[in-house]
C-alpha cells in the first residue's frame, strides 16, 4: 500500500501569488486558467478576485502519483 501525506498551507492563491510560487509568468497563469488547465475557486460575486485552487492541484497530483505507484507495483509483480 502507498501512503501519501501532503500539507496545504494556503488552499487558494491569487494569479500573482501562484505565478510567483510556480515561477510561471503572470500572463501564462491567466492563459492556463482560461484554457481550463488550472482550477479556480468559484466566485460568489463578479467583483471577487479570481483565485487558483491549490488544494485541487495537490489532490490531482496525489492521485496521479498514486496511479503511477500502482503501475510500478503491478509491473514489478509481473516480472517476479
Amino acid at each position: 500500500m502507498v501512503n501519501i501525506t501532503l500539507q496545504v498551507t494556503t488552499p487558494y492563491l491569487t494569479y500573482a501569488e501562484y505565478a510567483r510560487a510556480s515561477g510561471l509568468p503572470y500572463n501564462t497563469v491567466k492563459k492556463m486558467v482560461y484554457e481550463g488547465r488550472l482550477p479556480t475557486r468559484p466566485k460568489k460575486d463578479p467583483r471577487d478576485k479570481p483565485l487558483i485552487n491549490v488544494q485541487a492541484l495537490v489532490i490531482e497530483a496525489a492521485e496521479l502519483e498514486l496511479v503511477r505507484q500502482q503501475a510500478l507495483i503491478e509491473a514489478a509483480q509481473l516480472t517476479s
